[in-house]
């Protein structure tokens, strides 16, 4: 039985509200309250909340006002983002008053495991091994990229702003685990013998991803684990090949954040949880509010986008 043609891609971004438009405006709209609760203990809180309010004018700007010309919104998704993360490196040390969890965190570790699991891997730990490891770890920052250009190298702005939706959503939703439970890591409370042994680009690697984590305070739930899982499982359906071929790079990822000392093993196992949550319960419930039903089983209740069907 022949499959249905592909719904035509529409040529600029919808102008009806998405789910990625309530994510971005719920998550934004929650931070600026809760600075302006914090007025006294946020430093140069007026310029905080000043600079939210701008991103929000921008995000509509372009989203609504530029919809014709999708790539500026989508450029700027990525900024918004980044933006929104760097800027809670003003905020959570503030707002939650110096507290730190690293001490709960690594006697979890050691009373649901057995021992340090940050030590799991270092008898193997070499320049060479270290090295494919900060590879891997860094791939992070590219993923939504790659996942960017293969949907929309076809002109899919609508499949890509759910997909956006669900990987934004995994972002703020880790976000607010750093508020919850503010820690630093392993590599900054626990008193190893040894450093790790980098040879030069692993150690450049490492070092320029410590200057940009300006937050510090990011190490529960691991986003590197949740937003990397949720862009592979994304990366799979839309094309197969390309999941297979990314799968060693995440588990090279995941084992990074243990044997690099990023994360606790608890990180990264809450990190899957929120994975879990926003693939596929979460794109879900992006794809019914979206209401961007096809015919035929794609159109279903609760189907999640796609990538198009072909034609035998």
């Amino acid at each position: 039985m022949a499959s249905l043609p592909p719904a035509p891609s529409p040529s600029a971004l919808p102008r009806r509200w998405l789910a990625l438009d309530v994510i971005a405006f719920s998550f934004v709209g929650a931070t600026i309250l809760v600075v302006l609760l914090h007025l006294a203990e946020v430093p140069h809180a007026p310029l905080v909340v000043a600079g939210h309010v701008a991103l929000l004018l921008a995000y509509g700007l372009l989203r609504w006002g530029a919809a014709r010309r999708p790539a500026l919104f989508i450029v700027y998704l990525f900024a918004f983002v980044l933006a929104i993360f760097q800027a809670m490196g003003l905020i959570i040390k503030h707002v939650r008053g110096g507290v730190e969890m690293d001490g709960a965190l690594a006697v979890l570790d050691v009373h649901l495991f057995g021992s340090d699991p940050t030590r799991w891997m270092e008898p193997a730990l070499n320049p060479w091994t270290t090295l494919v490891l900060e590879v891997c770890y860094s791939s992070y920052f590219f993923l939504p990229v790659l996942l960017a250009v293969v949907v929309l190298r076809q002109r899919r702005y609508a499949d890509f702003l759910s997909y956006a939706a669900t990987i934004v959503g995994c972002f703020f939703t880790t976000y607010v685990g750093y508020y919850l439970v503010p820690a630093y890591g392993p590599r900054a409370y626990i008193p190893y013998e040894a450093p790790l042994p980098f040879g030069p680009v692993a150690r450049a690697l490492y070092d320029a991803i410590d200057t940009l984590d300006y937050i510090k305070l990011n190490a529960f739930p691991s986003g590197h684990t949740a937003v990397s899982l949720v862009c592979l499982a994304i990366l799979r359906r839309e094309d197969r090949k390309l999941g297979w071929l990314g799968a060693p790079l995440v588990l090279g990822l995941i084992l990074a954040t243990l044997a690099h000392r990023y994360h606790y093993l608890v990180d990264v196992v809450a990190g899957a949880l929120v994975a879990l949550l926003w693939v596929p319960f979460g794109m879900r419930l992006v794809h019914r509010f979206d209401g961007r039903g096809r015919s035929g089983s794609e159109g279903a209740p609760g189907a999640v986008p796609g990538p198009p069907a072909a034609t035998p």
